[in-house]
């Protein structure tokens, strides 16, 4: 089997993008419709894929696919968080 190499993140996203579009339609009919298909990305390489090596497409597709919906909630909840914390800071003069 011929290995498949990637030139660029927008590449590997975009390859990946259909098994991501799957997974926004089933957590929006798990009432998780506010996490789009940047949040899961997001989430995943960030928190998942950073830390693995040698990791193969397949085993993206399957972690897009079987992360529970609450893995994506917590992340996507966290940077709201985050940039809420920022938001509210106190002007100063």
């Amino acid at each position: 089997m011929d290995n498949i190499t990637f030139n660029s993140t927008k590449e590997l996203y975009k390859r990946l993008l259909p098994a991501l579009k799957c997974k926004t339609k089933l957590l929006k009919k798990s009432g998780f419709g506010y996490i789009n298909e940047i949040n899961i990305w997001n989430a995943l390489r960030n928190n998942k894929w950073q830390k693995t090596y040698g990791l193969e497409l397949c085993d993206m597709v399957d972690d897009i696919l079987n992360t529970n919906p609450i893995f994506f909630n917590n992340y996507y909840h966290n940077l709201n968080n985050e940039i809420n914390i920022e938001n509210d800071l106190p002007r100063l003069k």
